[in-house]
């Protein structure tokens, strides 16, 4: 059947796009029609690009999913969606690698985007911007996000519903044994694609230093608004640490992406983006995902997963997450060498989480969550010298 017009808006989701588009996917039969949907808006403080409902449709002439959820972009951050290219990304992950994964994830009931050309060499384009003198780096960071806000191009996913499931929290955090058991299940992913031509070869899965130094540019321009707004957390330790990333950033990015074989990320590992089904975890929202070093998912997730994490507690997470990666066969990865990747990734990761002046976080949750995400990462960066991790 031919597949219905790509929606623009949730309001667009009709139950006659929304049988269309199962039936294209071969979801539903012939005979089987959507006569009604009530729909609940999700991911406030949570889906910062996308625009997310769960969508409970009337069915006639036979079964559908009695729940699903329904991704579009979310209008107030879709000029950065489109720059990061996060939402041809997901409708790609979810198509090519999905279904592949030892890593749980939400069943893919039907994706479409409009394609682009230009997006199948964005890798060479992206790398030839990045080239950029560093002076001009930000500059041409905002002249790509206004170019991408321009574009008109549609992105829908149909997602299975893990409402069921007991979703994670970023802001409450978890404690140290449930973030054992998500690095134990990530390991196993990254383990699968530890130096894997798999990984290569898609030109949506970018590697993750290829805008290195549009990101630094980022990362220097909104210093001044990150220091007003969480001045209050920055000791020395923690200033120290802005201190290093501003003069060094782009290179501790590129250093990381070398320092160990490619495997695929998520790149936005947090437990806003993660439930646990009968204590197993399924992690969703893969519009970021790139391929990297593992230790930057690892740094990126204990970075902000869980408050009050002691120093031993964090060790005792890193040798675990360590030991199940040696169990699934990645044996050639020295402890000492992930402790340091682990360490340069949480350097690469304050440069992505300071940029939050650029993005619409909503009015109530996602500042609470940013709020306490910022003063777990400080803990996680005290007590280490950045000079110690020069080559």
């Amino acid at each position: 059947m031919e597949a219905p017009d790509i929606p623009e808006r949730m309001e667009d989701v009709t139950p006659e796009w929304l049988t269309a588009a199962l039936r294209a996917a071969g979801e539903v039969g012939p005979s089987v029609e959507a006569v009604a949907i009530a729909r609940e808006r999700l991911g406030e403080g949570e889906g910062f690009l996308g625009d997310i409902a769960r969508l409970r449709p009337s069915w006639t002439g036979g079964a559908g999913p009695e729940t699903l959820v329904a991704k579009l972009p979310r209008p107030e951050n879709r000029a950065l969606g489109e720059l990061l290219g996060a939402y041809e990304r997901e409708s790609c992950f979810y198509a090519e690698l999905a279904g592949e994964l030892p890593l749980a994830t939400p069943r893919l009931y039907y994706g479409a985007f409009d394609r682009d050309p230009a997006s199948e060499r964005q890798e060479a384009i992206l790398a030839l911007a990045d080239r950029t003198p560093r002076r001009f780096s930000a500059r041409m960071a905002q002249l790509g996000k206004w170019v991408a806000g321009r574009k008109k191009r549609r992105y829908a996913l149909l997602l299975e519903d893990l409402g069921g499931a007991e979703p994670g929290d970023q802001v409450r955090g978890a404690p140290p044994e449930r973030c054992a058991a998500l690095l134990a299940a990530v390991a196993r992913m990254h383990a699968a694609y530890w130096g894997s031509a798999a990984v290569e070869g898609r030109f949506w899965l970018l590697p993750l230093d290829i805008d290195a130094r549009m990101r630094h540019g980022l990362f220097r321009e909104s210093l001044p608004a990150f220091r007003e707004r969480f001045g209050g957390l920055v000791d020395e330790s923690f200033a120290r640490a802005l201190a290093w990333a501003a003069e060094h950033g782009a290179a501790t990015a590129t250093r990381l992406q070398r320092s160990a074989p490619a495997t695929l990320l998520h790149c936005d590992l947090r437990l806003d983006n993660v439930v646990f089904r009968a204590g197993e975890p399924v992690v969703f929202d893969w519009q970021l995902a790139r391929r990297g070093p593992a230790a930057y998912d690892v740094a990126y997730f204990l970075s902000g997963a869980s408050p009050g994490l002691t120093r031993a507690d964090e060790a005792e997470l890193l040798h675990g997450y360590h030991a199940a990666l040696a169990e699934h066969g990645v044996r050639d990865y020295p402890f000492a060498a992930f402790e340091r990747d682990y360490r340069l990734g949480l350097l690469t990761a304050l440069q992505t989480l300071a940029t939050q002046d650029q993005i619409d976080l909503g009015r109530e949750r996602g500042p609470a969550l940013m709020e306490a995400w910022m003063g777990r990462l400080r803990d996680r960066l005290a007590g280490f010298d950045p000079d110690g991790l020069r080559p």
